[in-house]
């Protein structure tokens, strides 16, 4: 899936429960995609409530690997919308490096 450079991307903050942890996902994601000049919008959601049809409201998905291997391992293995998976969400050098070299690959002109 290529994104389109100069259009702002949808993404979605994914957790379990949608507690604390995807409100905490969404702000250091937002904080890495702005150091890169990515233009975002960040929203969080529960994981029960993504479905297949989750392409028409996001362009990627931020979440933890538990999530991507559990609930929304259909829309990883359809390769439905983009799912970056993160080992530790409180790393912000980890947010940094996956929208550098997992993300930004993913735009095109």
């Amino acid at each position: 899936m290529a994104l389109k450079k100069g259009r702002s991307i949808r993404v979605l903050a994914v957790c379990g429960a949608g507690m604390g942890t995807s409100a905490f996902i969404k702000a250091k994601c937002a904080n890495a995609l702005k150091k890169f000049d990515v233009d975002a919008i960040v929203d969080v959601e529960v994981a029960a409530n993504i479905n297949k049809n989750v392409g028409s409201r996001c362009d990627v998905i931020f979440t933890s690997k538990n999530i991507a291997e559990g609930k929304l391992k259909p829309i990883v293995e359809n390769n439905i919308v983009p799912v970056i998976v993160m080992l530790n969400i409180m790393s912000s050098a980890e947010y940094e490096d996956k929208v550098e070299h997992q993300l930004l690959p993913l735009f095109e002109d």
